[in-house]
């Protein structure tokens, strides 16, 4: 019979599986929480929150869908494109705290300006922070000098970086996996760009994004703003890249389900004397017609669907949620809104992006580029079509290329398209400005084989003023000037003025003159003649004519209509609090609406806007009006580089290339 333990080794190893199983429980890794159940679990709203206290997802149903998009694995991008006091702030706060707490990373916040960063901070993250116990002192180990500072906070495993979108330093200092921004609406276009808009890095969500490609799928990139206005909303355009989540609301009395519109959903009567009655004002089911009460609306709030448009997308989840899914207004409160703004653009327009979620559409007078992409006329690219009797050319001058427009213009004013294209390289470089001078050489066959010259060509100053103007003195020709767009100028040419060049280290005042240019005035003459109807094919062979200035283009491809009217004349309050209209940009880029206009400006210099019989009969002379009818141009040599020149154009003297190599 085996002796019987002693006590002591017993206890010893009772304590021992004690001691394990402790440590065992204390060192099993949490598990692994979705934003919705760490946030209902772990996050405190600070006394600074409408609703300060214990966080509920179920409080704000429309940020449900968005908070599980964020810890997908499978989306790597989020926007959220909604009202104003619905989910944007809590939704970056949440984040945050989450990457803080659960996966300690890298994070970035942007923000529209340094004091906006500043205020997000003291504000918003740091007092969130306090008010959640499991966060609470997890920046306590550093304090300011070892990498605590306002925009600056270190914690284990990661830090936040607090950033202005106004400073590309601090968007490229560092790669972050979880890019938060914030308010981008109110981003600079080109972040770091000069005066004028010249220079920069551009976009400052493309420069902060870029860094985060280090981390692959697992980087995170979260975007929210309310719209503002279409084609310059940067929330609208990260929102069009996504699958499009709409919030559908379902109708507690048939079942029928919709996103909500203002403006087809909502009820407002009138008196008997047509006066709006906001008091009044209801939901209206689109299946049924049954008027909702508050109580109805938050039933389809709570039992809501977000359905997706372009599902074939699933990285990058979008939403957008009006006011009308918000359980912190009334319907009736938004009426009076509504009823208030509704006469007043620019109240309107707050409400439209503020409280409904939608890019306001400007009221201006800028042609539809597709109706202009789809009355294109067919005819060989570089040839000058019958009536074409003056060509110019407008040069748009970029950082590292040149873009032009040549345009033939006729009796009427009619123009035709007739080339378009880029000049690689920077103004200042000897091979660019052979290729200038080489291009101004080029011949349009017009259609009795006749090769007609560009006759003037004007070419931007406003980016790389000096080298411009050196540019025009070493080329030499009479043909090409030198211009500058001033938009206070009414009238179409100002009076040139001498400027100073430097060729060589050498100065000299007054080597060539300036042309300023009236660019508004050029801008709301083409716009017009854009919008001109063409005349049916039945009234052309009737005899009818075709409308003064009207546009003829070919077959260029979607990207040049888009810039032919890529801006809009709106109404904007001044310093003084005055309206007045200026011209906005509605596409990133307005090349070829540049081009346009200094071609035009061209051909006022050369006197189109003075001629008379006798003169368009001298240029039908010049240019073949005796030729056989019917004549066709010879296949394959438009645009021709050819010496030769009409007899009406003296021939000039071509400067060997070494002419531009630097002594």
């Amino acid at each position: 019979m085996a002796a019987s333990e002693p006590l002591h080794f017993r206890c010893l190893r009772n304590l021992r599986r004690r001691l394990e199983d402790t440590i065992k429980a204390n060192l099993k890794p949490p598990p692994r929480l979705n934003l919705v159940e760490w946030a209902d679990t772990f996050r405190y709203l600070p006394d600074n929150s409408a609703e300060a206290g214990k966080w509920r997802t179920d409080r704000v149903e429309a940020a449900r869908a968005p908070m599980l998009a964020i810890t997908d694995p499978e989306v790597q991008e989020v926007t959220v494109m909604c009202c104003i006091q619905l989910m944007k702030t809590e939704l970056m706060l949440n984040a945050a705290l989450y990457y803080m707490h659960q996966e300690p990373s890298p994070i970035m916040y942007v923000a529209p300006k340094t004091e906006t960063a500043e205020a997000w901070s003291k504000e918003r993250l740091v007092k969130s922070v306090t008010a959640t116990p499991a966060v609470r002192d997890i920046f306590s180990s550093n304090r300011r000098g070892q990498g605590n500072t306002i925009l600056q906070k270190q914690f284990p495993g990661g830090q936040i970086s607090i950033v202005s979108a106004r400073n590309p330093t601090d968007l490229a200092m560092r790669a972050c996996r979880i890019m938060l921004f914030d308010e981008c609406d109110k981003y600079p276009m080109n972040v770091g760009a000069g005066e004028g808009g010249s220079g920069g890095e551009g976009d400052p969500i493309q420069v902060a994004w870029g860094r985060a490609t280090t981390y692959g799928r697992r980087a995170k990139k979260i975007t929210a703003c309310s719209p503002t206005v279409e084609g310059r909303s940067r929330i609208h355009q990260e929102y069009l890249k996504s699958n499009q989540c709409v919030f559908h609301q379902p109708c507690r009395h048939c079942g029928h389900s919709e996103e909500l519109d203002w403006y087809r959903h909502v009820n407002i009567p009138e008196d008997k004397d047509g006066n709006l009655l906001p008091d009044k004002a209801r939901i209206v089911c689109g299946g049924c017609g049954t008027e909702w009460s508050e109580s109805d609306r938050f039933w389809s709030i709570a039992n809501h669907e977000w359905v997706p448009k372009r599902p074939e997308i699933t990285h990058h989840m979008g939403f957008k949620a009006s006011a009308l899914a918000s359980p912190f207004i009334s319907v009736v409160a938004l009426a009076r809104e509504y009823v208030d703004a509704k006469d007043s653009p620019q109240a309107l327009k707050a409400f439209t992006n503020t409280r409904l979620a939608d890019v306001y559409r400007e009221k201006g007078d800028a042609p539809d580029w597709q109706r202009l992409y789809e009355r294109r006329e067919t005819w060989p690219l570089g040839n000058v079509p019958a009536g074409g009797l003056m060509i110019v050319c407008g040069i748009d001058v970029q950082k590292d290329y040149l873009i032009f427009e040549v345009v033939a213009y006729g009796r009427k004013k009619r123009s035709w398209s007739i080339d378009i294209g880029v000049i690689d390289g920077h103004i200042s470089t000897d091979s660019t400005k052979e290729e200038l001078s080489k291009f101004l050489e080029t011949r349009y066959t017009n259609q009795h084989g006749i090769a007609m010259p560009i006759e003037l060509a004007l070419i931007d100053s406003s980016n790389d003023t000096q080298e411009v103007y050196n540019t025009v003195a070493q080329i030499g020709t009479p043909r090409l000037r030198a211009i500058k767009g001033v938009g206070s100028l009414t009238t179409m040419i100002g009076t040139p003025k001498p400027v100073q060049i430097s060729i060589d280290g050498i100065r000299k005042d007054g080597g060539i003159k300036m042309w300023p240019v009236g660019v508004n005035v050029l801008k709301e003459q083409l716009y017009k003649w854009l919008l001109l109807p063409r005349p049916t094919d039945e009234a052309l062979a009737e005899g009818s004519e075709w409308p003064t200035g009207y546009c003829h283009f070919p077959e260029w491809g979607d990207d040049y209509f888009k810039q032919l009217t890529a801006e809009i004349l709106v109404e904007r309050a001044n310093s003084r609090g005055y309206l007045e209209q200026v011209w906005e940009r509605i596409r990133d880029h307005n090349h070829y609406l540049d081009c346009r206009n200094y071609a035009r400006a061209a051909s006022a210099m050369l006197g189109l806007d003075r001629m008379a019989e006798d003169d368009w009969q001298a240029r039908e002379t010049r240019y073949g009006k005796e030729a056989p009818e019917g004549a066709e141009p010879t296949p394959g040599t438009t645009p021709q580089k050819v010496p030769a020149t009409p007899t009406a154009t003296p021939p000039r003297k071509k400067r060997p290339s070494k002419w531009f190599k630097k002594r």
